[in-house]
């Protein structure tokens, strides 16, 4: 029996994390995303470190904050609910002068993309959804008093914009074919009627993202996996369209930033989902591994102006999310905001072991294995097997509230990274598209049978827990392999394939059906991996929890499953929330929903209620 008598799930959850730094236009303060009051806000702290600043009140979460190149303003983004519809003002000023925040583009029911800001401050680009709910067209909108947008190019596809040349006559646009499938264009701003020039013809599924333009406005860097398995960084000349690869690791390149100076470009590698940031000096191409930082994820880079230092988020398994800086002439970092920690210990939170089992046919599945302090092979632990959302996800080394207090409280934890996750290669990303779906599942069935095999666990108490595209995988694995689960917990996943093409927002459609499946020509099959259609298989009690607002997810797909579980009076227990999307992310709710989970695997796992 665990003891919990000193365990409370609301001090980690209670947590918080920095997220996304970028510097001030004079280098000399970050801004960044803080959880701190509950949902994310704007901060503001000097370089070196001090007292932030709260910038932004909202009630709702900001999901986006990108800096003028020139003076003080920032525009951010928010929706409401979790529904996604992103709006986007404009953040002028700061703590010591007073904060303005005015409309950009607002129309509730329209999904706003902020694309760039061009390099004089004066522009910026998007796109949104307004003319056709499925399609995204691309607009420009001057930063001044009474400015319209302006429709600059437009299709029934999804484009984004991502970054303007520095003398401001062009826009590079992408077009999303898929989520692994992208293609760049360039258009002339001074001649509009000529259209966008496609600038990477390709054949198969080929990434491009992260571009950079050089100040001459000739070339652009970029990152992809053209002719490869693993995403590189890359150059491309602008005149002649020729793609040249300038750092190719053996693991994904995952983000990409050119110095304001066009001297270094700083990236990162996912190397067996630990970061590794390495800068390259284009005069000479030589590269160097920043040394030093800590072990674990990195997820933004950002250049100071003056490109002498770079801001990114960092964290681990036993350090919640915090910004630092790393300084390029003196060769030192330093952490610049010290988030609360719950009041937590952090010598009690557990590093994991990179491990990897074999699946159906041989294959070498990645995993992340965390055992509670103390566990011996005497010790008969608990084990929730935790999946990943996505597909194209992956679970890495980086900070989880949930699996530290699961290991307090005596769990153990198995996340694997299933065939079709990202991080591994192009390659293993396609091994469950459409008709191999079922594929990754059965890699959950033999993740349980390596747990079998390890002597601390108890095999009767294996859980099985997945948010998401994860949710899918969890409602499979109850109904594909029934028997080998204690519990299942479901948060806004899916249990009707063809439901959810039917009802996800219209312009995730298409970019869902290549790796889903087409409803059309895989409707059967489609119907044949649909969970709900095998529900009464289940035997392991369920808990499900869904938000009303979700645009990816519905809450369709919730009440689904539940109402086919309670017509057989199967074990069930049902959270919705009002005022969340695709996922539980306000602090009032998620300190709700947890330990709700928790009771629930407590009251199925080790057969007793507690209140806590």
């Amino acid at each position: 029996m665990i003891d919990k008598s000193n365990l409370d799930f609301a001090a980690y959850l209670n947590v918080k994390n920095a997220i996304l730094p970028v510097f001030s236009a004079d280098g000399t303060r970050l801004h960044y995303l803080s959880d701190i009051t509950g949902t994310l806000q704007v901060w503001s702290v000097p370089v070196e470190g001090g007292w932030p600043d709260q910038l932004t009140f909202f009630e709702e979460r900001v999901n986006l904050l990108e800096p003028s190149p020139v003076g003080e303003s920032c525009i951010i983004s928010r929706d409401q609910g979790g529904h996604e519809q992103d709006q986007l003002y404009m953040l002028k000023g700061g703590a010591s002068q007073g904060v303005e925040i005015s409309t950009l583009a607002e129309q509730p029911l329209v999904k706003h993309n902020f694309g760039s800001w061009r390099p004089d401050g004066g522009a910026i680009s998007f796109s949104s959804n307004q003319r056709h709910p499925a399609f995204f067209d691309v607009y420009i909108l001057e930063i001044k008093a009474g400015a319209e947008p302006k429709l600059v190019h437009q299709g029934d596809d999804n484009f984004y914009p991502l970054a303007w040349s520095h003398s401001g006559r062009y826009l590079l646009f992408q077009r999303a074919n898929t989520n692994l499938d992208f293609d760049l264009f360039l258009l002339d701003l001074e001649n509009l009627a000529d259209g966008p020039r496609l600038l990477t013809p390709h054949t198969g599924s080929v990434q491009f993202s992260s571009p950079h333009f050089t100040t001459d406005d000739k070339s652009l860097y970029f990152i992809t996996d053209l002719n490869r398995d693993f995403l590189a960084v890359a150059h491309l000349d602008l005149q002649n369209l020729e793609i040249s690869l300038l750092a190719t690791p053996d693991w994904d390149v995952e983000t990409l930033e050119l110095s304001p100076d066009n001297t270094q470009l700083a990236y990162t590698v996912n190397e067996a989902g630990y970061t590794r940031l390495v800068l390259i000096e284009l005069s000479s191409a030589i590269e160097q591994l920043v040394s030093g930082l800590p072990q674990g994820v990195i997820n933004k880079l950002a250049w100071s102006p003056q490109s002498e230092r770079l801001a990114f988020d960092f964290s681990s398994p036993s350090h919640n999310s915090d910004v630092w800086v790393y300084d390029l002439s003196e060769k030192r970092s330093w952490q610049v905001t010290h988030s609360p920690r719950g009041g937590l210990n952090p010598t009690s939170f557990v590093e994991p072991e990179i491990v990897a089992y074999p699946g159906f046919d041989g294959l070498q599945i990645p995993a992340l294995w965390f055992l509670p302090p103390g566990a011996t092979p005497d010790s008969k632990l608990p084990v929730v097997l935790y999946v990943h959302g996505g597909p194209e996800g992956q679970t890495r080394p980086g900070w989880n509230p949930i699996f530290q207090y699961l290991l307090a409280g005596g769990f153990a934890v198995l996340a694997p990274n299933v065939r079709g996750s990202s991080g591994y290669g192009r390659h293993y990303l396609s091994l469950d598209d459409v008709r191999k779906r079922m594929d990754s599942v059965a890699d959950l069935k033999y993740a349980a049978e390596w747990l079998h095999r390890q002597p601390q666990i108890d095999r009767a108490k294996i859980a099985v827990w997945g948010g998401s595209y994860g949710g899918f995988m969890v409602l499979s694995a109850v109904t594909t392999y029934p028997d080998l689960w204690a519990a299942g917990v479901d948060i806004v996943g899916i249990a009707n394939m063809i439901t959810l093409l039917e009802n996800t927002s219209s312009y995730r459609r298409k970019l869902r059906a290549p790796e889903y499946g087409d409803l059309e020509r895989d409707y059967d099959f489609l119907v044949e991996i649909s969970p709900i259609h095998k529900a009464e298989r289940i035997t392991a009690p369920m808990i499900i929890l869904h938000g009303e607002q979700d645009p990816r997810v519905p809450i369709d797909e919730a009440r689904q499953i539940v109402a086919s579980l309670l017509a057989r009076h199967h074990p069930v227990e049902y959270l919705y929330f009002a005022d969340e999307g695709h996922g539980i992310t306000k602090l009032k709710n998620r300190l709700i929903a947890y330990p709700a989970i928790a009771r629930f695997l407590d009251k199925y796992m080790m057969g007793r209620v507690e209140v806590y």
